[in-house]
Order: structure tokens, then sequence, then C-alpha cells
């Protein structure tokens, strides 16, 4: 009975690691921070609730303006030589005022307070809450066994490509495989310099790339 054949492999990988206050780092595959991020934020932050609290705080703000805001109603001439007229002189809490006609009062100071302070919308909200986060890169090992026309990722953990080959993390993926009937008959690897501060090649180089050959009877 001829043997099946599959090959582990173990390389470095760099990984976008999305740093969230209070929670556990997000990692995800290389330039796709931002799009995690956002998707985090929409599944935990941008609730119906949290929506609505949003919301009421921004009608809270704009019922203290109107409170705060003086209105007097009476005759005056808007220029020289002209009719004395009803009108409405506001006075913002701010000390800017305004004279518009009475019947539209109210709608002006509404409409005062949104041009000074828009409504929150999501993309502000968001663009607030990514200012709190941090998006940088993971280096680190990823294995994966190549078995039958599968690729099928292997989980060995996140372990630090700083410091040389992950060997405990491949131990134990090895002893995994091992339990499942697969035995090691060829390694490989192609090995990468490491570049000096300078952009130059340094002359120290580690492992890039192990390629593990396994077989098992089919």
């Amino acid at each position: 009975m001829l043997p099946r054949h599959a090959m582990l492999v173990i390389t470095r990988a760099v990984f976008d690691i999305v740093q969230i206050p209070g929670q556990q780092p997000l990692v995800v595959a290389k330039d796709t921070g931002d799009e995690a991020a956002r998707q985090w934020w929409d599944e935990h932050v941008r609730m119906p609730v949290a929506g609505i609290q949003s919301s009421v705080s921004w009608d809270q703000q704009l019922a203290e303006w109107q409170a705060a805001t003086k209105v007097q109603v009476g005759k005056e001439r808007l220029h020289d030589g002209g009719p004395r007229v009803e009108v409405a002189r506001i006075t913002f809490p701010d000390g800017t005022d305004g004279v518009v006609d009475p019947a539209v009062a109210h709608d002006y100071i509404t409409e005062e307070f949104q041009a000074r302070f828009p409504p929150p919308t999501a993309p502000a909200q968001f663009a607030d809450w990514r200012e709190t986060g941090q998006i940088g890169e993971l280096h680190t090992w990823a294995g994966c066994l190549y078995r039958g026309g599968e690729q099928i990722p292997l989980d060995i953990g996140l372990p630090a490509a700083e410091f040389g080959y992950p060997i405990r993390e491949v131990l134990g993926c090895l002893d995994r495989l091992a339990a499942d009937g697969w035995q090691i008959v060829h390694v490989s690897e192609d090995r990468v310099g490491h570049h000096a501060a300078d952009g130059e090649l340094a002359r120290e180089n580690g492992v890039g790339t192990a390629r593990y050959l396994l077989s098992r009877p089919a």
C-alpha cells in the first residue's frame, strides 16, 4: 500500500495587530487592521442603545441651548427710515444675537444650534473612538499543512519572530501530527538575511521558511 504524503510549512508571517483599550488585541491579516477595527466598533460600540444614548445626549444639549437663549419680541426698524415691524431679537448663550420674524424664532434657534453643533454621525463617532486604539504590525510565525490539494492552517500560537525559530511551538505541532500517524521524511529550509539599520544586508541570517515532508500509510 502506497503511503500518503503531506507537507508542513512553517514560515515567517506579518499580521496587523489592533490594540483596543480594555480588550484582547485583534490579530488579523496584513493591511486589514482598519477594517477589523471598524467591524469591532460596529459590533460592540455602535449598538442601537448607544445610538439612542448619543441622540438623547445631543437632544438634551439642544434643549439646554433653547432654554438659555433669550427671546425678546417687540417692534423695531430694520433699516433707517423703514417702518417699525414686529421682530424677535434673539440672544444666544454664547453672547451672539440675531433678529428674525417671531413666527420662525423657534426654528431659527434650532438651526443655529445645529450649525454650530452638528448632530453626532457614525463616521464622527468612529473617528473619535479610533483615536483611542492603535494598529501595528506583529512579526510572528505561521503554520500550514498541505495535504491532498488541501491547505490547512495550523494554530501554533503567535511566537515572536525576533527571537529565532519557534522550536517549542513546532515540536508541539509535530507531536500532534505524529499522533495522527504522520512521520517526518525530509526537512528543508530557506534562510533569509536580516537587514541592518542602514538598509544593507547584515551577515547574520536565519530561517525564513521550514518545510517538513510527512508520510503515513494510506
